[in-house]
């Protein structure tokens, strides 16, 4: 069986790759955001980023220093 390849689009926002990055996949409707929360107040207002989805909030907890994820 042949392996089928994929396209990957980054769309670097900021122009820069720890900043804000729109990932798209060919041939797949949706789309994936990586926002630093150092960034979100550039994100206010976006149309695009306002429709219903799934979140992910990804973080460092407090009490173990475990890395955690928050999906909402």
């Amino acid at each position: 069986m042949a392996t089928r390849g994929k396209s990957i689009n980054l769309f670097l926002m900021d122009g820069t790759p720890n900043g804000r990055i729109k990932c798209t996949l060919a041939n797949w409707t949706g789309v994936a955001y990586k926002i630093p929360r150092t960034e979100l107040d550039k994100c206010k207002g976006r149309d695009d980023l306002s429709q219903s989805g799934v979140y992910f909030l990804f973080g460092t907890s407090d009490q173990t220093d475990d890395n955690v994820v928050y999906v909402s």
